[in-house]
């Protein structure tokens, strides 16, 4: 639950709103960010976004990205509907469905009705809904002066939907930008259970925007009269404690967080006291900071408990645990951190600065003289670029910090970070029990009772000890068990951290033991540790609100699962038995020795037989049909009566099956809800989180690989995912063959309660025809088609097994991870190289990902230059390198395997696992496979640099780095900016700059002639002798030359810092040269684009001058036409006098005059010399005329009086102030 949803009998919960126009810029979208979080807001419904966040599953934003409904507080977004009209989003938040829109004012009025339409299809369709945005229509009823067309036909559906309006008062939401005027386009409409006008609040805080933030509240009890008194004499008191805190604008952030609170307790009295946040909501189980765990006290808490005394008794041995906990650790009293707190880069330096800009945008409305108008609104263009500017470097202080924490652990907070944006956001979790229950119903369905009964037949009475063929529980199993177990694991409903049971068992094996063989000398797996704890996962890329939207995972007392695993040590040794395996074999998930590799590899292998055969000769099957079949929640609805079934037929010792009947009876199931925890009994399903639960799930899903196929039809399992593999010589076959094994295993399923998802059903034809046929067929009542390549266990197949598609996919997914990761990666700052390193690993486990089955790809020079291009990427932010070294050198410097050599490596140790004579280890297996990757690296770096076409960069580097093996064999020295320059040659060389076209000759500034390369500049130029001699042995016994580079280096960690150090400063003053010489270069080129730019502005002066003339002249000659037209018949017109002539032409000229004076204030004003100077030429010209020109100069002079008569500073104050207002 938020903080202002209002629960109440009989009532609908609904969220405070805030609704906001963040004005195309980024300082405005981060602003209302940070007010919704100040005003406690539930809702954030925008107009006009500048760009929504990626993977956020706190935001619903339409197709074009203009408008979005944010859930900001603690209430998740249960569903989303999007329109096919542009502006428009529909986010269903606490059973209330919140629709945003934007209607531009470039819409005509035909476009706006269909607009409306969009609207009305979603307002119908839910009971309770709010529909706000930017409409730019104006109407009476919500406060505007007049009323237009566009507010007619709004007005007109709001009546037609039954909405109310919630606009209140006068007050403009649009404050005006310079050319629009103050208006109220900013409206709301709420449907009349939940509407709330009363609520209704114009911010006047500061929103970097033309639009202010409005707050209103939806749902809770209508108001009352004295409400609404109460409410407007509240919005005066706000208005004025406003004011107060823009004059105290040096206070600290926790002030600022006071007069807040104080304001936010002014809101009307129907917010207060009835927020949900305020309201302490139990939730199930309980929690320790895992993080203060400290194994020394936690062992000395033990001892004070007692713990070996009381862990004879499973009862004992909890309440001495937590006994221990409570000791050690606090407890969690908030599971969730609170939505409402400050966004991360807040701080109060920023607090003052808004204040600053708000104190300034008000002084600058208020003004009413020009010249105090255009001084305000420069003070107001001031205090938001310094915000701006606070609010960037907030940010980039913080991400700096986040960089450093990534030396002491690289996938600590900063990696969390930056792979937010590929794998989402932390999203509030559902608390609605009715939505939660409608979830849980079916994700985990009831099921009857499942019947033991097949155990009555054994000899043994109930609860006697049964441990025929059952090992005992000995003290390795146990510490084995312990080292096992991750500590920072989520733990079930006891609360008890992974780190405490393992520090427990560790220390106390014999007590422990005790416990856990009694167990199951009674068969009987206790109560408590059968409590399973829910948690729904939203699935990244599904809409919400779908119950197969959500991963639900049960999370089990550690205590537990140290049971479990004790279990399960012993059913594997039944199933697993070498000499008679009970599982079959083409079962390849949650066993060992067998992984996804595996089962992708007897596809393949089967689709490579059907395209050996390239002739049809009537009995070679040409053709491979894979067909991928889903199966609906699968591990939520495992039958257990199937379970023991299975476990009876396969032959497992009674004491184990008597110890699993004990481990499914009475399993109960924990939730979190806004009303409390709710408990619901489990009748069906493998615990998803749990140790046993997926090899149960293979006992029983082991009978589907035994049913009765079509002939040469095979069926692959892994985890629930099932493959069929249908060969045939004909399509026609291929067809027939397929639907008769698809209803095989359909009628299975349905025999053991688990069900089909035909709609998700995928195929492929492979072929070695050069265009495989499609094949249609049946899976139920959906009917399904081949396709070209599909997705089997993260892999792409295609129909001719070429692997360029999965390629494409791979490097497109890796390219996603290194963009991410190697933000983190700075040239000056960040990860040493063995960190960065870790964090390039994690997209080449992306590209190596099942790389056995598609080795062969990288014998493809489209495949391998992909792979090649996204290592190079990451190779690069790891050597601190410049993005021209070319991709060899680049993974050499980083100390990076290339990527085929990688790829090739993995497959040739899987072969060498699989072998079934195989002597060595994995470790052993994989060290003399790297030292081939080695060696051959070594031949292809060799190589490269004696080809005849090699730059003298690759000829470079190889000098200075000959041999591969030691490099990536040294145990110190990191790279650094400065190294990487100059053992790559891509540095602040000018020979390198000149070849980029930065500098205009290669040569050195002091040796006349010679080229300045890495090797001049690091060994030769007398320029740096002294560093030489001081960091680099010069002039001694061993100096550092290109040819001993790497054998200085690789010496020790002092000489490697020393060459560093050289590096340094040869490379920064380098550096400082060329600053130097781009500032003189960047200042010419200034001087000739302000001397191009005047001279295009003379030129489209002298083309406007010229079309005017022509314009003027083709109108005097059309008006001459028309007057002879009008004239015809009549006698010519007597020549004008003197006089009239003269009288015309002074006329035309101060016309003339006017439209240039008005011109020049259009565009920036005139200066007062500029102004005066034109003023003393007019009067020369008006006496040179006589008596007629003083005339005319008079007429003029009034002409101005009466249009204003603006001096030169009135009119630039006037072109100052509409510049700030735009």
């Amino acid at each position: 639950a938020t903080a202002n949803v209002l629960v109440r009998p009989n009532d609908v919960p609904g969220p405070e709103s805030s609704a906001g126009e963040p004005g195309h810029g980024r300082d405005a979208q981060n602003l209302v960010l940070q007010a919704a979080r100040e005003e406690k807001a539930d809702v954030l419904i925008l107009s006009d976004v500048l760009r929504p966040p990626e993977n956020n599953g706190r935001w619903a934003f339409s197709s074009c990205k203009a408008v979005a409904v944010v859930a900001v507080g603690e209430l998740p977004i249960q569903r989303v509907w999007c329109s096919e009209a542009q502006g428009l989003v529909a986010a269903q938040i606490g059973g209330v469905v919140f629709i945003s829109c934007y209607a531009p004012p470039s819409l005509n009025l035909a476009e706006f009705e269909r607009f409306l339409e969009a609207i009305e299809l979603e307002g119908f369709s839910h009971p309770q809904v709010v529909v706000a945005g930017d409409f730019n229509a104006r109407h009476e009823e919500w406060g505007s002066p007049r009323t237009c067309d566009r507010g007619e036909e709004l007005h007109g559906m709001v009546e037609q939907l039954g909405l109310i309006v919630i606009n209140q008062g006068r007050e403009y939401t649009f404050v005006g930008n310079g050319v629009a005027l103050p208006s109220i386009v900013d409206v709301a409409f709420a449907s009349p259970s939940i509407a709330r006008p009363d609520t209704w609040v114009v911010s006047t805080s500061y929103t970097a925007s033309d639009h202010r933030y409005v707050l209103y509240t939806v749902g809770g009890t209508p108001p009352s009269p004295e409400q609404l008194q109460n409410h407007q004499q509240t919005a005066q008191q706000s208005s004025q404690q406003q004011q107060q805190q823009q004059q105290q604008q040096s206070l600290q952030q926790q002030q600022l967080s006071q007069q807040q609170q104080q304001q936010r307790q002014r809101q009307p009295s129907s917010q207060q006291g009835d927020s949900s946040s305020q309201r302490r909501v139990r939730h199930a189980g309980r929690r320790w900071k895992a993080s203060q765990f400290s194994p020394s006290s936690f062992l000395e808490a033990l001892f004070a408990a007692d713990f070996v005394q009381r862990a004879s008794t499973q009862e004992g041995m909890i309440a001495a645990m937590l006994k221990a906990c409570d000791e050690t650790m606090q407890r969690v009293t908030r599971l969730h951190q609170d939505p409402h707190r400050n966004i991360f880069w807040w701080s109060p330096l920023l607090a003052r600065l808004r204040n600053n800009c708000e104190v300034a945008r008000d002084r600058m409305l208020q003004t009413a003289d020009l010249e105090e108008r255009s001084i305000a609104a420069a003070e107001h263009r001031t205090a938001r670029a310094e915000l701006s500017r606070a609010i960037r470097a907030s940010k980039r202080n913080l991400f700096q910090e986040l960089i450093e924490i990534a030396e002491e652990n690289a996938f600590g907070a900063g990696y969390r970070v930056v792979m937010s944006r590929l794998r989402g956001s932390r999203t509030p979790s559902e608390a609605d029990r009715v939505v939660l229950e409608r979830i849980i119903s079916d994700l985990f369905p009831e099921h009857p009772p499942c019947d033991w009964s097949q155990l009555s037949n054994v000899g043994s009475v109930e609860g006697a000890t049964t441990t025929a063929g059952i090992a005992p529980v000995t003290d390795d199993e146990l510490l084995l068990i312990a080292s096992q177990m991750a500590n920072h694991k989520a733990p079930g409903l006891d609360g008890i951290p992974n780190a405490a049971v393992k520090t427990a068992i560790m220390l106390f094996p014999e007590s422990s033991g005790f416990l856990y063989q009694d167990c199951l000398n009674r068969a009987s797996f206790p109560a408590q540790w059968k409590r399973q704890r829910l948690v729904l996962l939203p699935k990244q890329g599904k809409p919400p609100g779908e119950s197969s939207s959500y991963r639900p995972l049960c999370m089990l007392d550690a205590l537990g699962k140290v049971l479990e695993r004790l279990i399960l040590n012993r059913l594997n040794e039944h199933l697993e038995e070498p000499s008679s395996p009970r599982l079959s074999d083409r079962q390849f998930g949650f066993r060992r020795g067998r992984s996804t590799v595996s089962a992708i590899q007897r596809v393949v292998e089967a689709g490579r037989t059907a395209m050996s055969f390239r002739r049809t000769n009537g009995r070679d099957n040409r053709f491979l049909l894979v067909v991928a079949l889903d199966v609906k929640n699968a591990f939520n609805t495992a039958n257990w009566q199937s379970i023991a079934s299975r476990l009876q037929a396969k032959g497992v010792p009674v004491g184990l099956q008597r110890m699993l009947r004990s481990y499914f009876e009475d399993r109960v199931l924990y939730f979190d809800t806004s009303e409390g925890p709710v408990v619901r009994h489990v009748t069906a399903g493998v615990p998803q989180g749990s140790i046993l639960g997926p090899t149960l799930w293979n006992i029983m899903y082991d009978g589907v690989l035994d049913v009765p196929l079509p002939p040469d039809v095979e069926v692959i399992g892994y985890a629930d995912d099932l493959a069929l593999l249908v060969p045939a010589t004909t399509t026609d076959e291929v067809r027939a063959r397929a639907e008769e094994a698809v209803d095989q295993v359909q009628r299975w399923m349905q025999q053991h309660g688990l069900e089909l998802a035909p709609a998700k059903t995928e195929a492929v034809l492979i072929s070695s025809k050069k265009t495989p046929p499609q094949v249609t067929f049946r899976v139920g009542d959906v009917e399904v088609q081949s396709s070209r390549s599909i997705r089997y266990l993260g892999v792409q197949l295609q129909d001719h097994l070429k692997w360029r598609d999965h390629v494409t996919k791979v490097s497109e997914k890796a390219s996603r991870v290194v963009a991410a990761v190697t933000r983190l990666m700075q040239n000056h700052s960040g990860p040493r190289t063995a960190k960065s390193r870790l964090l390039a690993y994690v997209a080449e486990s992306v590209l190596r990902y099942a790389a056995p089955v598609w080795a062969e790809a990288t014998q493809v020079r489209e495949c391998r230059r992909m792979l090649q291009r996204v290592q190079r990427k990451a190779a690069i932010r790891v050597a601190r390198a410049f993005r021209t070294v070319r991709y060899e050198t680049a993974t050499l410097l980083a100390g990076l395997v290339p990527i085929c050599h990688l790829i090739n490596e993995d497959a040739r140790v899987h072969q060498q696992l699989l072998a079934p004579d195989r002597a060595a280890t994995r470790e052993d297996i994989r060290a003399t496979e790297r030292q081939n990757t080695i060696d051959c690296w070594q031949e292809e770096w060799d190589a490269d640099a004696l080809q005849q076409d090699a730059s003298r960069h690759t000829r470079w580097t190889h000098r200075v780095i000959p041999s591969v093996g030691d490099w990536q064999s040294r145990k110190h020295g990191d790279m650094t900016f400065h190294l990487a320059q100059v053992l790559s040659g891509h540095g602040f060389f000018r020979d390198y700059l000149c070849h980029n076209g930065f500098t205009s000759s290669p040569d050195c500034q002091l040796c006349v002639g010679v080229p300045e390369t890495a090797d001049d500049a690091f060994f030769e130029c007398p320029r740096f002798a002294a560093v030489r001699q001081e960091l680099l042995g010069e002039g001694g016994p061993d100096p550092v030359c290109p040819d001993t580079l790497q054998r200085h280096l690789l010496r020790d960690a002092d000489s490697w810092s020393r060459i560093c150090e050289g590096a340094k400063r040869i490379t920064a003053q380098l550096q400082r040269a060329w600053d130097e010489e781009r500032a003189a270069l960047a200042v010419n080129v200034i001087e000739r684009q302000d001397e191009d730019a005047a001279e295009l502005e003379a030129q489209r002066a002298e083309v406007r001058r010229a079309r005017n003339e022509r314009r003027n002249a083709n109108r005097r000659a059309a008006t001459a036409r028309r007057r002879e037209e009008r004239r015809a018949g009549l006698p010519p017109t007597p020549p004008a006098s003197p006089r009239t002539a003269q009288r015309r032409a002074a006329l035309r000229e101060r016309q003339a005059r006017f439209r240039e004076r008005r011109r020049n204030r259009r565009l920036l004003g005139m200066s007062g010399q500029a102004i005066n100077n034109d003023d003393d030429g007019r009067e020369r010209a008006d006496l040179a005329a006589g008596p007629s020109g003083m005339r005319n100069r008079a007429i003029d002079e009034e002409n101005e009086a009466t249009d204003g008569g603006l001096n030169a500073a009135e009119e630039a104050a006037v072109v100052e102030a509409e510049v700030a207002s735009r």
